[in-house]
């Protein structure tokens, strides 16, 4: 053999033996529903119930703490159309869940829940609320408290023409009874969740859409809005009367206090939630208005988020988010557990969702940006921590790519923060690229697992995220600099941050494509109309391309056109003008389109005018209509379709030019 040969062969043996680059993900992994989606354990800690998932279907089971004398069974499915949004005992033996569902009617699409009660062992499976009047009532899961002093009893709030009519599902086969609704103000019932016997103690109240109770069961807070007025009331301990707190229209400027719960040490007094230094934080408040407000705690960079209570009602600390998510807690004894569980799961955020009568027991969440919620039981009494639900086989945490926090220049020298999220086995480095503006737009994107995010950069791309102005969570000024002006500040910050990403070299000019969901689908359809030269393709998720059809639209829904009007604005010719569906000559680059026909949220109408306007421009587009569907694509199904569409596109529009040299 010459060596010309035998170098040929040494070459090809080397080249043979070199591990083999593993292969992504399948679609499949990154639509599939979390392996669990929740954990629940009774007040006596005995007892766990699990939200799981099989085939792409949710059921329920049970089981003991330590699953040896009492082995796990399934005592709930689900129905078709509904899916298990939550479960948590109410008392040692009866678990409640609550079922939601997109249906259509009238050619309009809507959300309803409904409140399901069963044993541990299986039997009485019940739905626990009808309505005895003509229709059925929408929402009939809302738990207001879980322990308002009487036996087997918890607070619900539902329409007032509620009341029980027995009513089995079959033998536990998971068979839901009553499939529309219509949304009516609320009263507050007393719901037995053994006899299902309801006893009002609280009548609707217009505009009162929302109530909370003290710590002793009484019905103390209520809040609505009215024709783009927000309304509060309180009711003082053990009075009878109600009394205005404050009203104020939506998304005014004007400093307002929105109360979210009755102290427990204080019963006239209420935590409250109201801007501090242009931030929102959390206040004390005297009901009986004796007092000055007091601040218990502000951040200087970002909002406050809900504040966090035990099963006694004692403020245990506040939820906010810098770049990751923090909480800081103003109980001792929160705070030691949470030091615990900190230092027992580093690199996750991980937080207690519920604790035993005695608070000796906790279940824990955690996630990060490379793991979905996962479920852990804390024991105190025997210093042990155990998972409850390992993370998905399929998408190992090690194969998946972390969240950099960013923050890059806008076109007037304002610093937006971000995310930027680069395949970890490529040099971040003349990349393709996947701009993904946030829904909402009162929204923000965070440091989480997100499915759609990771199944893109596990194809290769980069991903980029901004919390433009007009986001949540940085201040009153940074939402109403772009207040009514969708298509202006908002957008220019996306262009800035894609341009920002070109420019520093991460992002190959040639392979920028557009996706966005929601809100951010309604951003995606403005770039391929005013930025062709930036962006090759754009991914509309269940956006909107007409704004003054989304508030006409607004009838539907209670209150909603008025308040759309406060968001958008009343100025038609500005509406138009930021309204693609007005500008389909304009677009310049391919389109895709997909959304559910029963989506709630933004009507499925938004797609097909869209879609009608280009065809009318010849301009190329597809639209994927997802049967019976939501706006999130919730159903495994259609997240399948979802990816798989994304996927086809995405390579046609940037993996046809030359991979750039390294």
């Amino acid at each position: 053999m010459t060596k010309r040969s035998l170098a040929v062969v040494t070459a090809l043996l080397f080249t043979l033996q070199e591990p083999a680059v593993a292969a992504p993900p399948p679609i499949e992994a990154f639509a599939a529903r979390n392996p669990v989606e929740g954990v629940t354990i009774t007040p006596d800690g005995r007892r766990l119930a699990f939200i799981r998932t099989l085939n792409g279907k949710g059921l329920v089971t049970v089981r003991g703490r330590n699953g040896s004398t009492d082995p796990e069974h399934t005592v709930l499915g689900e129905p078709e159309h509904f899916r298990i949004r939550w479960c948590r005992w109410a008392t040692d033996s009866r678990l409640l869940c609550g079922y939601h569902a997109s249906l259509v009617k009238d050619g309009v699409a809507f959300t309803i829940s409904r409140l399901v009660a069963v044993d541990a062992d299986g039997r009485h499976v019940d739905t626990l609320i009808q309505n005895t009047i003509s229709a059925q009532g929408q929402f009939q899961d809302q738990v207001l408290d879980w322990n308002p002093g009487k036996p087997d009893t918890v607070l619900v709030q539902a329409d007032e023409g509620l009341s029980l009519r027995e009513a089995q599902m079959g033998g536990g086969n998971g068979q839901l009874i009553g499939d529309t609704g219509t949304h009516a103000l609320p009263a507050v019932f007393e719901l037995n969740v053994v006899t299902g016997r309801l006893h009002l103690i609280q009548h609707a109240k217009q505009p009162i859409r929302y109530w909370a109770s003290d710590r002793n069961g009484q019905v103390r807070l209520g809040w609505g809005q009215d024709r783009g007025t927000i309304f509060y009331y309180a009711r003082l301990d053990g009075a009878t009367d109600w009394k205005r707190l404050a009203n104020f229209e939506a998304f005014s400027a004007e400093r307002h206090f929105e109360p979210v719960a009755i102290s427990r040490d204080e019963p006239n007094k209420a935590y409250a939630l109201a801007e501090a230094d242009g931030r929102l934080a959390l206040w004390l408040i005297d009901l009986t208005d004796k007092e000055d407000p007091q601040l218990v705690y502000a951040h200087p960079d970002v909002d406050v988020g809900e504040p966090l209570f035990g099963g006694d009602g004692r403020l245990l600390g506040i939820h906010y988010e810098t770049e990751y998510p923090k909480i800081e807690f103003t109980d001792a004894r929160a705070r030691g557990v949470g030091k615990a569980i900190a230092g027992a799961m580093p690199g996750v955020f991980a937080h207690v969702t519920e604790a035993t009568r005695d608070e000796s027991i906790y279940i824990i969440r955690s996630q990060s940006d490379v793991q979905p919620n996962s479920y852990s039981i804390l024991d105190t009494q025997q210093h042990s921590l155990n998972v409850l639900s390992p993370p998905n086989p399929a998408l190992d945490p090690k194969n998946l790519s972390r969240m950099q926090p960013i923050r890059y220049p806008a076109r007037d020298g304002t610093s937006i923060p971000g995310y930027l999220t680069t395949p970890g086995n490529i040099a971040a480095k003349n990349l393709p690229l996947i701009v993904m503006p946030h829904g909402g737009p009162i929204a923000r994107d965070r440091w989480q697992y997100d499915f759609l995010l990771q199944f893109l950069v596990s194809r290769g791309y980069a991903v980029l995220q901004m919390n433009f102005r007009g986001s949540d969570g940085y201040g009153s000024a940074w939402f109403r600099a772009a207040h009514q002006d969708w298509g202006g500040l908002t957008y220019d910050d996306v262009v800035d941050g894609t341009r920002w990403a070109i420019a520093t070299g991460i992002a190959d000019p040639r392979r920028v494509c557009i996706v966005g969901w929601s809100f951010g689908g309604y951003v995606a359809l403005l770039g391929a109309q005013r930025n062709s030269n930036l962006f090759r393709g754009a991914v509309d998720i269940a956006g909107v391309s007409d704004l003054a059809a989304l508030v006409s639209e607004g009838y539907d829904y209670v209150g909603l056109a008025q308040l759309r009007k406060l968001q958008l604005g009343t100025d038609l010719d500005k509406l138009r003008r930021n309204s693609p569906r007005e500008h389909a000559a304009d677009f310049a680059i391919p389109i895709l389109m997909i959304h559910g026909d029963h989506d709630a949220q933004v009507p499925i109408r938004q797609s097909k005018m869209m879609a009608a306007a280009l065809d009318r421009a010849k301009k190329p587009y597809r639209l994927i209509e997802v049967k019976d569907a939501n706006h999130s694509l919730s159903g495994m199904t259609d997240r399948v379709t979802l990816l798989g569409e994304i996927e086809r596109f995405l390579k046609e529009q940037l993996q046809g030019d030359a991979v750039p040299p390294p």
